[in-house]
């Protein structure tokens, strides 16, 4: 399934691999082995420790994409959470998008990599009880006259102790975004990994129920607190969503049903459906025994809700030998094409149900969006 709007799987194959080879996951060892070691997060030494609480205090904002954008928090507020000050949001309205691969000049003493982070979220609207995000400004973002950028919303799977740190641990996150801006001078998204699943990792399913207001904490929260804390571009096209596994399908429930926010999905090796184990157990403990909200919250019911999709992009990848959410990803890849989306799919050579296959998908579909969000040429 192709979009004659975006590159072939192909040309993001490549792509892909010259990331993951700058990345330092040799083909050989990463992209056909069916598990891989992880490696440790990224994070600063200068500030307080990662593992510290962190006291974000976001100024009270509206979250919608097009709102202006006032100063964010003290400067108290910026030191601990290691965000530079230059990135602190004017008191003018953001662009909606920008065409930086054209626009953008990259300052003599811009930094070669960009700068992994631990954050506090705060459940401000959602009340939801979320771990610490990761976030991840490219080099562009660190430079003193930082431009607006887009932002990458990502999401982990579902698993004991799954969370944020596992698009780093396992994903590599950092890498692969700093491999994307050495191909585009410094640019690259802002990426943003809240946690979704909340306090033990117990998936709420990405709505909002007796587990935990998932829904309005990824729809209103995260970008709330993004906007007020980053320069970033407002409109859709420049915002994505997208995990793997239960992140996967995450991606499609936040991102299908709220076009308005986010322009672009990936789903990487996601479900068919929310899922606590069987139908009847995810309906009595997620839904409260609400069949009719479970059924739609299902992704395929949330696109044809939402159908015709305008200007949607949506990227699918899942593992070649992922025989349990393989068959899911082209049912999936289809219902989004019918509902008026953009839609490219890959299947990863030689790939399970693990992070290796996980880090490879995402790196594929943040490559292949690059000329959508205006990081590369059309």
């Amino acid at each position: 399934m192709r979009s004659s709007e975006r590159p072939g799987p192909g040309l993001v194959i490549v792509t892909v691999l010259v990331v993951l080879t700058v990345v330092n996951l040799s083909v050989s060892a990463t992209w056909w082995v069916r598990s891989g070691e992880p490696v440790a997060a990224r994070v600063p030494t200068t500030q307080s420790s990662p593992r510290d609480p962190v006291a974000s205090r976001p100024s009270p904002r509206s979250s919608a994409p097009s709102s202006p954008r006032s100063g964010t928090g003290s400067a108290q507020d910026r030191a601990t959470t290691g965000i530079p000050a230059a990135e602190a949001p004017s008191g003018t309205p953001a662009p909606a998008s920008e065409d930086l691969a054209r626009t953008w000049t990259a300052p003599t003493d811009m930094p070669t990599t960009g700068l992994l982070l631990h954050v506090d979220i705060p459940g401000v609207r959602s009340h939801f009880p979320a771990r610490r995000a990761l976030l991840y400004l490219p080099p562009a973002a660190l430079t003193a006259d930082p431009p607006d950028l887009p932002v990458a919303v990502l999401l982990s799977g579902q698993s004991r102790g799954a969370g944020p740190t596992d698009v780093e641990d396992g994903g590599h996150i950092a890498a692969t975004a700093d491999a994307l801006a050495l191909t585009h001078r410094g640019l690259a998204p802002i990426v943003v990994v809240p946690d979704q699943l909340g306090p033990d990792s117990g998936n709420p399913l990405c709505v909002d129920g007796p587990l935990g207001n998932s829904r309005t904490y990824l729809e209103d929260d995260v970008p709330a607190w993004v906007t007020a804390h980053l320069q970033v571009q407002s409109g859709p096209s420049a915002w994505t969503i997208g995990g793997f596994s239960q992140g996967g399908t995450c991606a499609i429930q936040i991102g299908a049903g709220d076009p308005g926010r986010f322009g672009n999905l990936i789903d990487v090796s996601g479900e068919a459906a929310p899922s606590r184990g069987t139908v009847a157990t995810t309906v009595a403990e997620g839904f409260d025994g609400d069949v009719a909200a479970y059924r739609a919250a299902v992704p395929a019911a949330v696109l044809a809700e939402h159908t015709p999709y305008r200007s949607s992009d949506a990227f699918f990848a899942v593992g070649q030998d992922d025989r349990v959410f393989g068959p899911v990803m082209p049912v999936m890849a289809r219902a989004a094409q019918a509902a008026g989306m953009h839609v490219d799919s890959w299947v990863v050579p030689g790939g399970g149900h693990n992070w290796t296959t996980a880090a490879a998908g995402l790196a594929a579909g943040l490559s292949w969006e690059t000329a959508r969000i205006g990081l590369a040429p059309a």
